[in-house]
């Protein structure tokens, strides 16, 4: 078998893996993803003790180049201090990743469960209000959502909220109806096992590690759509530090003033690039459990 052709099943995969050490490989590219998701997530946390100046407020001249004195990474129009604003744009990007994949989770998970464990007319009933919402462009609704309430950072949470519960009632739903038809799963409802307890011994444990990988690679998705919203005007109305509306408000300076929007969109293509190499680290993981 040459190098080029890789197995996906059986003894093959695993004789394959060893001999070209692919295993190793990927458990170092997971644990660096894994690594710098924890330091981003630190970095979030510690913006208010780490940045050298407050996000809204004029720390010096303006259109100051990256690695100016006492400025990292510059200034803006304004003259506020770019990597200060920045640091608070990423703790916005990764609380607002937190606040709705849990909310999708909970929310999701809820009808999901219910839908697959239950059947009948309640199964089809919260499957139609589902697809409802699956049935437009997720973007769009949220877009709607968004404007409708008015900008603001709240605004663009429920906007984004509203459309990310379906995928995972359709995910429970689906890993539900398949955990009901196993075997052991029949004879408990044969031997007269309560629902509850089915739910609680059976079904949860088995749906959990895939919504929890469909989670983990869900924030990278999360971030660049909450940016898309700030970067249209949807977010947080300025000054806020919200990386998107930073990238817009410097598209007037790109030609001469490259960093004051280049350097934002950096920050969401890193944050997003990290988050997917953490999901992908959290997949394999749980795949090798």
């Amino acid at each position: 078998m040459s190098v080029i052709e890789r197995p996906t099943t059986g003894r093959a995969a695993t004789k394959w893996m060893r001999m070209t050490g692919w295993r190793s490989h990927t458990a170092g590219v997971d644990a660096a993803g894994l690594v710098a998701l924890a330091l981003l997530v630190l970095v979030a946390l510690l913006a208010p003790v780490i940045a050298p100046y407050s996000p809204i407020l004029r720390a010096g001249e303006a259109f100051l180049p990256p690695g100016s004195p006492g400025h990292l990474l510059g200034t803006d129009g304004v003259g506020y201090d770019i990597l200060s604003r920045m640091l608070f744009g990423l703790r916005s990007s990764i609380a607002s990743a937190a606040i709705v994949i849990t909310s999708g989770v909970i929310i999701g998970g809820i009808v999901g469960l219910l839908a697959g464990s239950i059947g009948g007319w309640v199964d089809n009933g919260l499957m139609r209000l589902t697809d409802l919402f699956l049935a437009f462009p997720g973007i769009v609704i949220a877009m709607t959502v968004a404007a409708a309430l008015g900008a603001s950072f709240s605004s663009a949470l429920i906007g984004v909220a509203v459309v990310w519960w379906p995928m995972y009632a359709r995910l429970v739903r689906g890993e539900v109806r398949s955990w009901a038809a196993r075997p052991h799963l029949e004879a408990a409802v044969l031997a007269g096992v309560p629902w509850s307890r089915r739910v609680r011994r059976h079904l949860l444990p088995g749906v959990t590690s895939t919504v929890v990988v469909t989670a983990s690679l869900d924030v990278g998705g999360l971030v660049v759509a909450m940016s898309g919203l700030s970067f249209i005007g949807l977010g947080s109305p300025a000054p806020a530090p919200e990386l998107g509306s930073m990238a817009a408000q410097g598209m007037e300076y790109l030609l001469q003033f490259w960093w004051i929007p280049i350097l934002p969109g950096l920050g969401v293509l890193l944050l997003a690039l990290v988050a997917n190499l953490a999901g992908d680290a959290v997949r394999d993981l749980l795949s090798r459990r």
